[in-house]
């Protein structure tokens, strides 16, 4: 059977899966590189990143990546407050790189063009009757209106920006054959403020560990809190988990730690580390040592859309999961086992009570395991992703079947 021509799209290189977006975007493009010859086209907001593009030459069949710098994107972020765009697609999206998908496009025929966040639906041409299909992962102007909600000196810039993205998500939505999202909960948010498209949900998927440490091997006054740490929702939660959260659970459990692990930390997350109990690793090899060392997940974000992958590797590697009552929302309604939703005032009290009892640790560490093996497999993303492929394409060409077994 012949293999599909696929055009992918993608904000941000998909590779290394070292965060949430990248998680997910680099088991999509392999995904669709087991079904067809791939043609990716990206962008490194990290200039370390561009050195990967070797290792995805190795699967895709042509490779460009654009190099982001920060200040071009502030220029052209400043220009596009006197126009009607989106102040972060006109701060990534670049001239050369449209005209690039634009050749693209007509010089190939292909049979499906997957785009990875939204921003990258600008580089698709109006007269594009390519079929395609857009992953928005969830819904990008509601972040910018939670953003708006919180005050400070970005409150209007953010109402701004979720005004004019949510008329954008209304043209992707207009312009994409089919719309992915990764809970119901972002799927009924878009069809409620987007109204465009055929919007349907995936969920995330996680890697399994083949042996997790029982509660009682794990440090009992250790808890965790990982994620990118230049992403400002991630810096506020540090933050809080440091500096409210971690004194108020010292008061009662003196040797209590908290472990901030994640790359790029700002200065602001650097400075955590001089306070008693806090530690600040910087980037990591592995995440995998970390959760496994420690007895509690902290994850008190206050702003989160969407499923956050740091909640499923945790329960993945038999965590239990303390976070905000938003995070634990976009778990099934809030019905996934091993995850204790508080308001952060009460986070501290939760934590205590959780450290000092190993065996209710132990019940929603094995709840949370079989939480996400029953519905975060990444066999599950493979499935639907396949069906989508295989109704846009009209079946012109045989898909391969490529989930694996949940463990």
């Amino acid at each position: 059977m012949a293999r599909l021509k696929i055009l992918f799209l993608s904000h941000r290189i998909p590779y290394p899966p070292n965060k949430g977006d990248k998680i997910r975007s680099w088991h999509l493009l392999n995904l669709c590189t087991r079904i067809g010859d791939v043609d990716l086209v990206s962008h490194a907001d990290d200039p370390r990143d561009l050195r990967h593009c070797e290792h995805l030459r190795e699967s895709c069949r042509s490779v460009y990546v654009e190099a982001l710098h920060s200040m071009t994107g502030r220029l052209r972020a400043t220009v596009a407050l006197f126009s009607a765009q989106p102040l972060s697609v006109a701060w990534m999206t670049r001239a050369r790189v449209k005209s690039r998908v634009e050749q693209m496009i007509a010089s190939q025929d292909y049979d499906l063009i997957v785009a990875f966040s939204s921003q990258v639906v600008a580089y698709i041409p109006r007269d594009c009757t390519v079929p395609v299909m857009l992953d928005a992962v969830d819904v990008d102007s509601e972040k910018w209106a939670d953003y708006s909600r919180t005050g400070g000196v970005r409150r209007w810039l953010s109402g701004l920006e979720a005004v004019r993205m949510r008329r954008f998500e209304r043209n992707c939505g207009n312009r994409a054959d089919r719309v992915i999202l990764c809970t119901p909960r972002e799927v009924a948010l878009w069809r409620e403020a987007v109204q465009s498209g055929s919007a349907v949900h995936i969920g995330n998927g996680v890697a399994f560990p083949n042996e997790v440490p029982p509660a009682a091997a794990r440090e009992s006054d250790l808890m965790v809190f990982s994620g990118a740490m230049d992403y400002a929702p991630n810096v506020e939660a540090a933050e809080l988990g440091a500096r409210v959260i971690l004194p108020a659970v010292r008061a009662q459990r003196p040797q209590a730690r908290l472990r901030i692990v994640g790359r790029n930390p700002t200065g602001s997350v650097r400075a955590l580390a001089v306070l008693p109990g806090v530690e600040v690793t910087g980037e990591v090899v592995s995440i995998a040592p970390h959760l496994a060392a420690a007895s509690l997940a902290l994850v008190p974000l206050i702003i989160a859309r969407g499923i956050q992958n740091k909640v499923l590797e945790a329960l993945a590697h038999g965590l239990p999961v303390l976070t905000t009552p938003g995070v634990a929302l976009s778990l099934q309604d809030g019905g996934a086992g091993g995850v204790l939703a508080c308001t952060p005032e009460g986070m501290a009290s939760a934590a205590c009570a959780l450290l000092g009892d190993s065996a209710e640790r132990e019940r929603m560490a094995q709840l949370g395991r079989r939480f996400v093996q029953r519905n975060h497999c990444w066999s599950q993303f493979d499935t639907a992703f396949e069906h989508i492929v295989g109704s846009l394409t009209r079946g012109a060409h045989a898909a391969p079947k490529s989930g694996m077994p949940c463990p």
